[in-house]
């Protein structure tokens, strides 16, 4: 069998984006909802233009460059990569709610809903459904597609996910997100042979810093143009983590703990939500802080010491770590 490539940066890439989500779940909505609140909009207006597309581009990117797999040999890597965390995850999140019904702001209204927004609405771990279905469709086909018939798939699912209304059959599978994060998957696939000096060079590092600082950070939300304008500011985030990672590979200590969590994304995110309910009620319920970028920022940095915690411990319990797709 062929050696798997390996692509040091993509560790750094992943890294970056999962500090991302915890970054974004700081925004917490119990009991204090801080979705309203201006400068929250702004910080994940900034980060929502890349922060999960690039998850997708990446794994596209090196699905393209991995061994090639039958459908079934796909399938099964990727149910025991994803769909255990995922069924897990299910599981102690209805034991904590039904539990712990005070601490959690997303009731259980019955458990026949909550099994139907499990299998057919991506329950609250909707990105692992989604990059699951995405892995059970695309390999196949993309195998198959020559290049014309794969970027005009790309064309295809953005006029689709821009016509198609998000609830139409009460969002079933979670079409929307699925045709919008396939789009970034195919292109992450049509990059393949990509020239990796365009992404290394410093010149285009800088270019690809000021389209960034420009149109996903100063005018993120001033500039408005429909259809089409949030795919490029996507791309264009996606462009400047992925040429950063590259930048910071030199530096030995982020290397070190960008890779850690890029490698360790998926437990990452799975714990995430465990994390949140002690950060939330130490400092809004105990130290009574008030000022909302203090909270955020604290219940961010609990976060990842939480977890960093526990990934080290989980790490050598081979059950656990299953369990939590490490």
């Amino acid at each position: 069998m062929v050696a798997k490539k390996r692509f040091d940066e993509i560790d750094i890439v992943k890294g970056i984006a999962i500090l991302f989500v915890l970054w974004h779940h700081s925004f917490i909505l119990y009991p204090i909802y801080m979705l309203d609140i201006p400068w929250c909009q702004y910080a994940m207006a900034i980060h929502g233009t890349f922060f999960l597309n690039v998850f997708f581009l990446e794994s596209g990117y090196l699905f393209a460059n991995s061994t090639k797999r039958t459908f079934l040999e796909n399938f099964k890597k990727k149910a025991s990569r994803l769909l255990i965390p995922y069924f897990s995850y299910a599981i102690i999140n209805l034991i904590v709610k039904i539990a712990f019904p005070t601490l959690v702001n997303r009731k259980v209204e019955g458990i026949g809903e909550y099994l139907y927004k499990f299998f057919l609405q991506g329950g609250e771990l909707w990105f692992v459904y989604v990059l699951f279905l995405i892995f059970l469709v695309w390999p196949p086909l993309l195998r198959v597609m020559g290049k014309k018939t794969t970027c005009i798939s790309v064309f295809a699912l953005i006029i689709l996910n821009e016509i198609i209304p998000n609830n139409l059959i009460d969002g079933i599978f979670l079409y929307s997100k699925f045709f919008n994060y396939s789009i970034f998957f195919i292109i992450g696939y049509l990059l393949k042979d990509m020239n990796r000096d365009l992404l290394i060079n410093k010149r285009n590092f800088a270019v690809s810093s000021f389209l960034f600082s420009i149109f996903c950070v100063v005018f993120v939300q001033a500039i408005n143009i429909p259809h089409i304008w949030h795919y490029v500011l996507a791309f264009i985030g996606c462009w400047f983590v992925w040429s950063l990672s590259f930048q910071l590979l030199k530096y030995e200590g982020i290397n070190k703990a960008l890779s850690f969590c890029g490698k360790n994304s998926l437990a990452f995110y799975w714990l995430n939500g465990f994390a949140l309910v002690p950060a939330r009620v130490l400092i809004v319920n105990i130290l009574h802080v008030e000022s909302t970028p203090l909270i955020a920022s604290s219940i961010f940095v609990l976060c990842v010491l939480f977890e960093f915690v526990a990934i080290l411990c989980i790490r050598k319990v081979s059950f656990a770590k299953v369990l939590i797709g490490l």
